[in-house]
């Protein structure tokens, strides 16, 4: 079960992220600016025009090609390898803190990074990228923590965030999978024996 037990919290995070896509997808649009009011970006007269830019950022992504995500992957992602680093952080206190920290500053631009890779090169929709860029980070970790079950994991999570629809019913499926990963992580036996402290 790889070299440690300290993977439990990623899975757990990453599955709490999930269920906060989730809910932030079920809440409807009720803090919409009311149409024809000047001033609160009707883009009419007085008007702050964010109406037409919302909708000419619509325009650019259909014209690209690419749908837009339904569920926020890139927020949720980057606030996981925060989480994630802070975690790391105070369970290793780092000899090289400088090291930590560019680390975490690449993996942080390395998000919104292979989120637009995958969108430009390979038209990849976004409710498939954000799992695939979760399972690359999940992979990472395993090669980490010398962990074939974390690798495993980023594999059965990748599939079902994928090919479950809706993409909401991924995400519920695939937080599901996280949490019993990270369960069966924390219950697992150690090697040497039970933990004294």
């Amino acid at each position: 079960m790889g070299s440690s037990r300290r993977s439990w919290f990623p899975l757990a995070a990453l599955g709490f992220a999930l269920l906060v896509m989730v809910v932030v997808d079920l809440v409807p649009d009720t803090f919409e600016a009311p149409q024809g009011r000047p001033g609160l970006g009707t883009g009419g007269v007085g008007g702050t025009g964010l109406a037409s830019e919302q909708r000419s950022v619509a325009v650019a992504v259909a014209v690209a090609g690419v749908p837009p995500a339904r569920l926020g992957w890139l927020a949720g992602l980057v606030c996981v390898v925060l989480a994630v680093a802070a975690w790391y952080w105070w369970q290793l206190r780092p000899p090289r803190p400088g090291r930590f920290v560019l680390g975490t500053l690449g993996a942080l631009a390395a998000v919104p990074l292979l989120d637009l890779a995958g969108a430009l090169q390979f038209r990849l929709d976004a409710d498939v990228r954000g799992p695939l860029l979760a399972a690359l980070g999940l992979l990472v970790l395993a090669a980490y923590e010398r962990s074939w079950f974390l690798a495993a994991v980023a594999g059965v999570f990748a599939l079902v965030a994928t090919l479950f629809l809706p993409p909401v019913a991924g995400a519920l499926v695939a937080a599901g999978v996280l949490f019993a990963a990270a369960f069966a992580v924390l219950l697992w036996p150690r090697p040497d024996g039970p933990a004294t402290a």
